[in-house]
């Protein structure tokens, strides 16, 4: 597991090694955690950590939101971009999962959750992985 910060006011994001899906994963998708608020001083970490990804070679990124309390225009702007990346550079995409119901409305009021696929957990996002 490699994480980028562990402050509990900051955002912290993790490239999930250890998950119960991680043997059945294709070596082209990655599963990422991020813990915190994503807004205007942390998204450039969360952008930084999926430009990594994809620049190692990541197709697929899996985006575990469970322990995000806050998200502000500059991290949905992060999450458009890296999905925006992922569909022209690699025909890949960007699938959040376990998304607490106050960043769901988020989601559902900027209609983001037409453009960037969405799932209740883990196993239902590996689920939509096959379909790419």
């Amino acid at each position: 597991m490699e994480t980028t910060n562990n402050s509990k006011d900051e955002l912290s994001v993790e490239v999930v090694k250890n998950s119960h899906v991680h043997h059945i994963l294709k070596p082209n998708i990655s599963v990422i955690k991020a813990k915190g608020e994503i807004n205007i001083f942390s998204s450039k970490k969360l952008k930084d950590v999926f430009s990594e990804r994809i620049d190692g070679g990541d197709t697929l990124l899996l985006l575990d939101l469970s322990e995000v309390t806050h998200i502000d225009s500059s991290g949905l702007a992060a999450l458009i971009s890296t999905q925006a990346r992922l569909m022209k550079q690699v025909k890949g995409g960007l699938i959040l999962y376990s998304i607490p119901s106050s960043i769901m409305k988020i989601f559902e009021l900027t209609r983001l959750d037409k453009l960037i696929s969405m799932t209740i957990d883990l196993d239902a996002a590996v689920d939509k992985t096959l379909s790419y």
